[in-house]
């Protein structure tokens, strides 16, 4: 039990998770402020402006920090680990995306509506699959560039000025049933970018393969 205790604490030190802890808590307190609001951003449409609700925008940084946390200060030793490390990736992911999404949903519920914490929680999938995919292409250092790029990309393009195009999914209301296949789907290539091993090697063992 001690040598478990211990290689949990190395391993949360080498993610950093208690600076990970504190972005997570600032982050909830900014969707507890924004809940509710509009922002008004440029665009390219014939308005020239684009009007969002706060759940496009908050779920950001809960995105950038769970996949980010999954870096380490010991990257370049564990790229070599074996598969249990990997396993153990996937359990960090989840209760790094479980946690944020209940910070997140409870955050925009105390000051929005259940409709606005619901679209936060699909746009939170969206952008940490879009991190995961990011980490993947880059490193696990820029997991933000792509999903920072898609939220460029949806305030830029992703209006008429009137209506969301069909792939500005973050701007869909909660009950559009497209968003949250298409949520499901970034976040299922994200995990599948994560637990993808370079040749040779296998997340789980030959002992549990089918």
């Amino acid at each position: 039990m001690t040598d478990c205790w211990a290689g949990l604490r190395r391993y949360a030190q080498a993610h950093h998770l208690a600076q990970v802890s504190a972005g997570y808590a600032a982050a909830t307190v900014v969707a507890v402020i924004a809940g509710g609001h509009d922002f008004v951003l440029p665009a390219a449409n014939s308005r020239g402006w684009t009007e969002m609700a706060s759940t496009v925008a908050t779920p950001l940084p809960f995105a950038m920090l769970a996949a980010g946390s999954l870096h380490s200060s010991m990257a370049s030793l564990e790229q070599a680990a074996s598969g249990r490390l990997a396993r153990a990736e996937v359990a960090h992911l989840a209760a790094a995306l479980l946690l944020a999404a209940a910070l997140l949903g409870t955050a925009t519920l105390v000051t929005g509506s259940p409709g606005g914490a619901a679209e936060g929680v699909r746009n939170l999938l969206i952008y940490v699959g879009l991190a995961l995919i990011s980490g993947r292409l880059f490193s696990r250092s820029l997991s933000w560039v792509v999903p920072v790029g898609a939220f460029v990309l949806v305030d830029f393009w992703g209006s008429d000025g009137v209506r969301p195009r069909w792939w500005a999914w973050q701007f869909m209301v909660y009950d559009s049933l497209w968003s949250w296949v298409a949520a499901g789907a970034v976040l299922t290539g994200g995990v599948a970018a994560l637990v993808a091993r370079p040749a040779g090697r296998s997340l789980w063992p030959p002992g549990r393969r089918a």
